[in-house]
């Protein structure tokens, strides 16, 4: 066949059970399209043509980014086809083969794409019947998704004759949807709605998520039994990347009854849209660590970064406070110093050189400078000369007091700064002018050992050192303590949820707390007592009266809280 009416042939695509599709080219308007053509088979059922035709016209009228447009249908020598957009890209089935499972962001972006296309055919009213992966083709990079094969959907407000609804019964019903994906209602030839696609979508996610078919049955029986009553295997076991918010739309979507699928489409795109927002936000999943850990060392941090402020600032006011009070003192010590010299000193300023005496002003110097307090004493003349040191040598010298050193804040008259250790260990240097009768006669310098200071600071970091440590030891005990104090019934709340769905929440957790977690507690146990009525069939009691029961989950001594 190189011709069908205006389109030329020009290779074949694929085929299916329904169709086989050809890529063609319109040489009306020069444009490359895909045409669907009934079987031959099929096509020899007049009635199957027209409705295949019919339907395929009413998905014509759709018109969505998602959708894979419908250009033209029609017969020709007696052949039924649909002309329909030409996608470029690779089907879903063949990029799983290949690739195995998708990525778990890759899901939820094809998924909200198509979902979004199944809302859109709904609300016009129309309902696929055959969501499978060779009829989702996607973009060359993957992350572009559309749905094909609209050809065999049915109008759901369509009405017709009992014959004419007999005859979809018998011969269309049982040809469209692939088995392995159809719903429960399809494999049991009951009348299906836009909820049908639904479960055929949730069966095609759980294949993209997990890389394996959700009914592996290889009969049509063994399928139809698989999908009207047993369960898939859980999604965890195969991807453990799949966010439990995914697990529960899929499981949602996978519901045997209708009822308790997503109602549309449209709620089905919400819940994907905020699950892809809460993945976008959320950070790099990983294994946290447990509560008894993870509250003590967040406490300890804190109690640290509190203790290292608190610590750091005392000791910068007590070294403050110290320096003052070495300050006053050794303010005190030149004073004392200057008005003993300062008469020697003013008596022999008004003498001729060779008939001044300093002998008893170094007599006084050498005996002041005995105090061990005392590192350096230097008395000089107003011209600079030294005529009175604890080091005899520099007597006779010009003296020069060294600059540079860090300035101390200090009150009077005396100039102070600190003195860094050149052996003798660290000072404080205190220059000060000789002064007598409102004149000055020489300068006294003086250098006060500050070991006492020194020692007292390294006392005070040593002792709060060891307080920090003991406040912070103290606190991880007792966060740990509470960690597990609020970790032991977390866990029991834990497994009772994890044994609800098992036992039917034919449970109820015993327990005698007045606190929080005993309120959570019993919210367990009124929602347990709420929903287990309608999963045994049984009369719906208030939940006061079914959580007044209480079922133990675990021995109550291996548990007490």
């Amino acid at each position: 066949m190189e011709m069908l009416g205006r389109y030329r042939i020009e290779g074949k695509l694929g085929d299916g059970a329904m169709a086989d599709v050809y890529h063609a080219r319109d040489t009306g308007i020069g444009r490359s399209v895909a045409i669907k053509v009934l079987k031959p088979d099929l096509a020899r059922d007049p009635e199957l043509s027209r409705r295949f035709l019919r339907e395929a016209q009413a998905a014509g009228g759709l018109n969505h980014p998602g959708i894979a447009t419908i250009y033209d249908v029609g017969i020709e020598r007696g052949i039924a086809y649909i002309a329909m957009e030409l996608v470029e890209g690779q089907p879903l089935d063949a990029v799983l083969a290949a690739h195995g499972r998708l990525p778990h962001e890759r899901v939820l972006l094809l998924a909200e794409q198509l979902a979004a296309a199944l809302a859109y055919a709904h609300r016009a009213g129309v309902v696929h019947r055959d969501v499978k992966p060779s009829n989702i083709l996607l973009s060359a990079d993957g992350r572009t998704a559309k749905l094909v094969d609209f050809g065999v959907a049915r109008v759901a407000d369509l009405e017709g004759t009992a014959a004419e609804q007999a005859l979809v019964r018998t011969q269309v019903g049982q040809l469209i949807g692939t088995p392995r994906y159809m719903s429960p209602e399809q494999a049991l030839g009951l009348p299906v709605d836009a909820r049908s696609d639904l479960f055929s979508f949730g069966v095609v996610l759980y294949e993209m998520v997990t890389g394996k078919v959700a009914f592996p049955g290889t009969g049509l029986a063994t399928l139809a039994i698989q999908i009207a009553q047993d369960r898939v295997d859980p999604i965890d076991r195969a991807a453990g990347d799949c966010s439990p918010g995914l697990r529960a739309i899929i499981d949602k979507l996978l519901a045997k009854k209708p009822e308790a699928r997503f109602a549309d489409g449209d709620l089905l795109v919400r819940a994907l849209e905020r699950e892809r927002q809460s993945t976008a936000d959320a950070p790099p999943a990983r294994r946290g660590l447990p509560l008894r850990v993870k509250l003590p060392l967040s406490l300890a941090i804190v109690t640290a970064l509190a203790l290292a402020v608190s610590v750091t600032t005392i000791l910068k006011r007590q070294q403050q406070t110290l320096q003052r009070m070495a300050v006053v003192s050794g303010s005190s010590i030149a004073g004392f110093v200057t008005q003993n010299t300062a008469l020697l000193a003013a008596d022999n300023a008004g003498l001729p050189p060779e008939q001044q005496d300093w002998s008893a002003l170094q007599a006084f110097v050498v005996s002041a400078a005995r105090d061990r307090e005392i590192r350096g004493l230097v008395v000089t003349d107003t011209g600079g000369i030294v005529r009175a040191a604890d080091d005899a040598s520099l007597v006779g010298r010009r003296h020069r007091v060294p600059r540079g050193e860090a300035r101390v804040p200090a009150t009077g008259g005396a100039r102070v700064s600190s003195v860094p250790d050149n052996g003798k260990g660290a000072g404080l240097r205190f220059v000060q002018p000789i002064r007598y009768a409102g004149a000055d006669f020489g300068t006294l310098d003086l250098v006060l050992r500050r070991q006492s200071l020194d020692a007292a600071l390294d006392q005070s970091r040593t002792l709060l050192a060891i307080l920090s440590l003991l406040v912070i030891a103290a606190v991880l005990i007792v966060g740990y303590l509470s960690g597990s104090w609020v970790a032991r019934p977390l866990a029991r709340l834990r497994r009772a949820l994890d044994e609800a769905p098992e036992s039917r929440f034919a449970l109820r957790i015993s327990h005698h707390r007045r606190d929080e977690l005993g309120a959570a507690f019993e919210a367990f146990n009124r929602a347990a007592a709420a929903i287990e009525p309608e999963l045994h069939g049984a009369p719906r009691e208030t939940a006061a009266t079914l959580a007044a029961t209480r079922i133990v989950t675990r021995p109550p001594s291996r548990h007490a809280a």
